[in-house]
C-alpha cells in the first residue's frame, strides 16, 4: 500500500482515522434557507454593517478631534487589510469544497478556522514591524503595547469573522451572517458610545477598542451559531496538511483577484493618512466609506451575474446586458441621491468634514459607472475560468490607482485623489468594455453554429 495519500481520494472519501473521519457525522441540525432568503440575508448583512459603520464614524467624528479620528481610521484601514491578506482565498475554497464534506466537514472547518486565524496573527504582526520601521503617524500603534494587542486581537477575530461568513453561505444560513454582523456594528457603537462614561481618554486607541472587542464577541456569536447548525462538531486547533494544500491551491486564483479589488481602497486611507495628515484622512475615510454604499451595487451585481453564469454558461449575454443595466439605474439613483445630500449630510459630522469633502464625495460617486463594466468584466472571467486575464488587468489598475491617488494627493488634496482614482477607474471600465464586447461576441458565436444546423444533423435528433 502507497504511504502518500492521493489527494483527490482523500477529498472525495474521508480516510478512516484522519481528521476527515474523526467523530461522528455532523449532521446540519438548522434546515438550510432557500437561495432566495440565503442570498437576501447575506445583502442585508452587509448593508447594514455599512449604516452601522457610518453611525460609528458619526459618533467618532462628534466626539473625537478630527487627528484621532484620522489615525484611527488609518489603523483600521490596516487592520481591514490584513484580514483581507490572511484569507488566502480559503473562504471561496471552503464553499468550493463543503459539498464534499457535508457530512463530515470537520477536518476543512478546523484546517480553514485554523490556518486563517494564524495568518491573521501573522499578517497584524507583519503590518506593526512596517509600521514601526516605515511610518511618521501609524507609528503609533507599533508604539504602544495595549494598541499593538487591540490590533492583533482585531486582525483575528476579523480574520475569522470573515471566514465565519463563507461558512454561513455555505451552510445557506445567511441568516446567521446577518445577526452576527448586526451584533459587531452595534457592539463597536454602542462601546464606543460608552467609553466617555468609563474611560476618560479621548485617542486613537480609544476610537479603534470597539473593533477588537466587538469583533472578538462576534466571532464567539459565530462558533455559538456554528454549534447550534452542526451539533457533533466541536472546534479545536488542527490542520490537515492534505486538504491545506487543497484549499490553497483552489483558493490562489480568487484570492490574487480579490486582493487586487480590495487593496486600493484599504491603501488610500493609510496613505492618506501619512503623506497628508490624520486630519485629512478623517474625511477622505468617511467620504470613501459613504461612496461604497453606491460601488455596492455593481459588486453585489456582478457576483448574481457569475452565480448566474456558472449555473448557465449558454446565458453569458444575457446575464452581462441584464446585470449591467440593472447596476446602471440603481446605481445612478443610489449617486445622485447622496451626491445632492453630500452637503447635508457630511455636515452632520462638522465642518471640518463638509468644507472638505463634498466635492471629492461627489466626484468619487461618479465611479459606480466603470466600476460596473469592471465588475461585470471580472465576474465573466470567474465565471468562465479565465482569470489570469483578470488578475493582471485587477492588479495593473489597483497599482496604478493608488499611485496616481497617492501623487495627485500631494499636490492637490482630496480633489485632486478624488479625480485621479476615478480617471483611473475609467480606462480600466473602457478596457473592461472592449473585452465583455468580445466575450458576447464569442459567445453568440458559440452559439450560432448549433442554432444554423438542420434537425436531421443535430446530434440526438430522431
Amino acid at each position: 500500500m502507497s504511504s502518500k495519500p492521493n489527494p483527490s481520494v482523500a477529498l472525495a472519501e474521508p480516510r478512516e482515522g484522519s481528521l476527515i473521519g474523526s467523530g461522528e457525522a455532523d449532521v446540519q441540525a438548522l434546515p438550510p434557507l432557500s437561495q432566495i432568503s440565503n442570498g437576501l440575508t447575506l445583502i442585508g448583512a452587509k448593508s447594514i454593517t455599512m449604516g452601522l459603520g457610518f453611525l460609528f464614524w458619526v459618533l467618532a467624528a462628534r466626539s473625537f478631534a478630527p487627528r484621532d479620528v484620522g489615525l484611527a481610521a488609518g489603523v483600521v484601514s490596516a487592520m481591514m487589510l490584513c484580514t483581507q491578506l490572511a484569507q488566502l482565498g480559503f473562504g471561496s475554497a471552503f464553499i468550493t469544497h463543503f459539498p464534499r464534506f457535508k457530512r463530515r466537514p470537520a477536518a476543512l472547518l478546523n484546517t480553514s478556522f485554523t490556518l486563517v486565524a494564524a495568518l491573521g496573527a501573522v499578517w497584524a504582526g507583519l503590518f506593526l514591524l512596517f509600521a514601526s520601521a516605515a511610518f511618521r503617524q501609524l507609528d503609533v500603534v507599533s508604539a504602544q503595547i495595549d494598541f499593538a494587542l487591540l490590533f492583533v486581537i482585531a486582525a483575528v477575530f476579523g480574520t475569522l469573522g470573515i471566514l465565519f461568513d463563507q461558512v454561513a453561505t455555505a451552510l445557506r444560513r445567511g441568516d446567521q451572517a446577518l445577526v452576527r454582523n448586526v451584533t459587531f456594528g452595534v457592539g463597536t457603537v454602542g462601546i464606543l458610545a460608552a467609553l466617555p462614561l468609563v474611560a476618560g481618554g479621548r485617542s486613537a486607541e480609544a476610537v479603534f477598542f470597539p473593533w477588537a472587542v466587538a469583533g472578538a464577541a462576534a466571532a464567539v456569536m459565530g462558533l455559538l451559531q456554528l454549534r447550534r447548525t452542526l451539533p457533533g462538531y466541536r472546534l479545536r486547533p488542527a490542520v490537515d496538511r492534505v486538504l491545506a494544500g487543497e484549499l490553497v491551491r483552489a483558493g490562489l486564483p480568487n484570492y490574487a483577484l480579490t486582493l487586487a479589488e480590495r487593496t486600493p481602497g484599504l491603501m488610500l486611507p493609510v496613505l492618506v493618512a501619512e503623506l497628508l495628515s490624520p486630519g485629512a484622512n478623517a474625511t477622505w475615510y468617511t467620504i470613501w466609506m459613504m461612496a461604497w454604499v453606491v460601488y455596492i451595487v455593481p459588486i453585489q451585481v456582478g457576483m448574481t451575474i457569475f452565480s448566474e453564469v456558472s449555473h448557465d454558461p449558454g446565458s453569458l449575454r444575457r446575464s452581462i446586458r441584464r446585470g449591467a443595466l440593472f447596476s446602471l439605474a440603481i446605481g445612478a439613483a443610489g449617486a445622485l441621491v447622496l451626491g445632492i445630500g453630500a452637503n447635508l449630510l457630511l455636515s452632520i459630522l462638522g465642518e471640518h468634514y463638509a468644507s472638505g469633502g463634498t466635492a471629492p464625495l461627489r466626484v468619487l460617486l461618479l465611479g459606480f459607472i466603470p466600476l460596473t463594466f469592471v465588475q461585470v468584466y471580472f465576474s465573466s472571467c470567474r465565471a468562465r475560468r479565465t482569470l489570469r486575464e483578470a488578475i493582471v488587468t485587477g492588479w495593473v489598475s489597483g497599482l496604478a490607482s493608488i499611485g496616481a491617488a497617492a501623487a495627485a494627493g500631494i499636490s492637490h488634496g482630496l480633489m485632486g485623489m478624488a479625480l485621479a482614482w476615478v480617471c483611473v477607474q475609467c480606462a480600466t471600465g473602457a478596457w473592461s468594455l472592449w473585452r465583455i464586447r468580445m466575450l458576447s461576441l464569442h459567445a453568440l458565436a458559440d452559439e450560432k453554429p448549433s442554432e444554423s444546423l438542420p434537425m436531421a444533423a443535430t446530434p440526438g435528433f430522431k
